[in-house]
């Protein structure tokens, strides 16, 4: 309890202060209260980023030196004038060159004056996290000599808040001595005369830079004008800007950190590749419920861009794993079936669910799939193309995590979609204490990442639960159905759901299809005809007329 106190008091944020300053009159001072005292940065915050998920980047200046030079030096805010860039100011901190510490800096290890610029750097990330739209796959931190030092030492204590860094005129040694940062790409810049930070400390920085992340023999980098690149294979590359100047930060310094950072984000799980194929295209949008881009596939019905027609919308939820290498094939077997007149023309939407996203908000709100599916790409979908803009015009399906997706969100939002067809459909079952398709390390880590590690939040979401709770609305005007392969282990979890639907007087079909294991192609090649035929007969008023 006493260190939540502490963690509260740290994030504390004073008022911003109204006066830009006077050294650079674009940025705004800001203070924030950190364990009691007051510290203050400069801001630069694009006016876009109180609505759109926007890059958040730290600049640390060099000992002795100031938040405004740092600005004047770095110049990220005029570089990258999206960003939302912080340059925070330093307080005396004993140096080699000051050993009385009468000018301003930053800790140099962990534990060194009692964490006070990690902590202060955590009250800067939690104040402008609430404030603002920050995307928190591309938070970057940059510094200068002492501030790059600082920089390394974010690496190695708060590495998993970060996209990448970028370091200038110092070494990483003590920072990282110890520790085991995740991998994040870094960008080290040296100058081959430098008198404080000699470049062959630094180029032995490098090297072990390299050799810790496996990487490759250098190259040029085209997206990062002047640097060499050394690939890694968990993406952690390490690139290098070696120049002919000495301790100063060289001109080259702020295009080339700004241009790597833009080439470095840390990859986003919400934003899927784009799959090539006829009549699918594919949306990146900012999504103010995720924090950041999502991204999600549409399949035009045949002849849409040459019509005037309204279509009925299918949203298909791909299983665990991720849904990515189905769509193409997905598509082209749906868009075939409507050329062919056995499936009604449509929009079939493709989101992303994540790879263990459950299809519903996660209990700490680090993942609310359902939000943005219900609450942002559903109505998108009605106001960008033609659709029927009804529930009789939205139909919900999926296979396996996608088909427990289907029911669950038909049985949550019922005046959203008035169909729902689950494939294999998993995990069905009244709690997660056994998953068969999955082993006990995988359901823990569903169980805690999703649910909260509580099976009483499992039941709650379950479409077990949820169909008992809809149970009246659900017999009056919901159109159902479970199919399941004979030779799938999720069948004796689909008959005691199809059971209990019975029980509840729900309308279902029910099919088993003999001999289908847990394949979502083999399960649509087995259904047939009937596949598209639940598909017509839901969408037969799509006006609901």
């Amino acid at each position: 309890m006493h260190r939540m106190r502490r963690l509260v008091a740290w994030s504390c944020l004073v008022p911003l202060l109204t006066a830009q300053h006077p050294l650079a009159p674009r940025l705004q001072e800001r203070t924030f209260a950190v364990d009691g005292v007051e510290r203050q940065a400069l801001l630069h915050v694009p006016p876009a980023a109180a609505t759109e998920p926007a890059p958040l980047v730290f600049v640390f200046h060099g000992h002795g030196g100031r938040a405004a030079g740092a600005a004047r030096s770095f110049g990220l805010h005029e570089l990258w004038p999206d960003a939302i860039v912080v340059y925070p100011q330093g307080l005396p901190t004993p140096g080699r060159t000051d050993p009385e510490g009468e000018r301003s800096g930053w800790q140099h290890a962990a534990g060194e004056a009692h964490d006070r610029d990690l902590r202060f750097v955590d009250a800067m990330l939690a104040a402008l996290g609430r404030e603002l739209r920050v995307d928190r796959h591309r938070v970057h931190a940059a510094g200068h000599s002492n501030g790059g030092g600082f920089t390394y030492l974010l690496w190695a204590t708060r590495g998993e808040a970060f996209a990448s860094f970028a370091a200038s005129a110092t070494v990483a040694a003590r920072a990282l001595r110890g520790a085991e940062p995740p991998p994040r790409p870094v960008l080290h810049l040296a100058g081959r005369a430098d008198p404080v930070v000699p470049f062959s400390r630094q180029e032995r920085t490098i090297a072990a830079l390299v050799a810790a992340q496996a990487a490759a023999a250098g190259e040029p980098w085209d997206a990062v004008p002047g640097a060499t690149r050394h690939r890694a294979a968990n993406g952690a590359d390490v690139a290098v800007l070696r120049h002919d100047g000495g301790h100063e930060l060289p001109a080259a310094a702020g295009p080339a950190v700004a241009a790597f950072f833009r080439a470095t984000p840390r990859p986003n799980p919400w934003v899927v590749d784009e799959v090539r194929a006829p009549s699918l295209v594919r949306h990146v949008y900012a999504s103010p419920a995720a924090g950041t881009e999502v991204a999600y596939h549409v399949l035009l019905p045949p002849d849409y861009l040459d019509g005037a027609a309204r279509h009925p919308v299918l949203y298909w939820l791909h299983g665990s794993g991720g849904g990515g290498a189905g769509v193409g094939p997905l598509a082209r077997r749906f868009l075939a079936a409507m050329r062919a007149g056995a499936m009604p023309a449509c929009l079939v939407v493709f989101p992303n669910g994540l790879p263990n996203g459950m299809w519903c908000d996660s209990v700490d709100g680090r993942t609310p799939v359902e939000t943005v599916l219900v609450g942002e790409i559903v109505p998108r979908i009605d106001r960008l193309f033609r659709t029927a803009a009804t529930r009789e015009g939205r139909l919900l399906e999926g296979f396996s995590m996608g088909g427990y997706g289907a029911l669950r969100l038909a049985f949550a939002h019922p005046e959203l979609f008035a169909a729902a067809s689950s494939l294999g459909g998993g995990p069905l079952q009244p709690e997660l204490v056994a998953t068969p398709r999955a082993d006990e390390a995988r359901r823990e880590q569903v169980l805690r990442e999703v649910f909260g590690g509580d099976q009483a939040e499992f039941r709650r979401r379950s479409p077990w639960q949820l169909a008992a709770a809809q149970a009246d609305r659900l017999r009056r005007d919901l159109r159902l159905r479970l199919v399941v392969g004979s030779a799938d282990a999720t069948l004796p979890a689909n008959r005691a759901l199809h059971q209990h639907l019975e029980g509840l007087g729900i309308p279902h079909e029910y099919i088993e299809l003999d001999g289908v294991p847990h394949d979502p192609l083999r399960t649509l090649e087995a259904l047939g005809a009937r596949f598209a035929a639940f598909h017509r007969a839901a969408f037969a008023d799509p006006a609901g007329r």
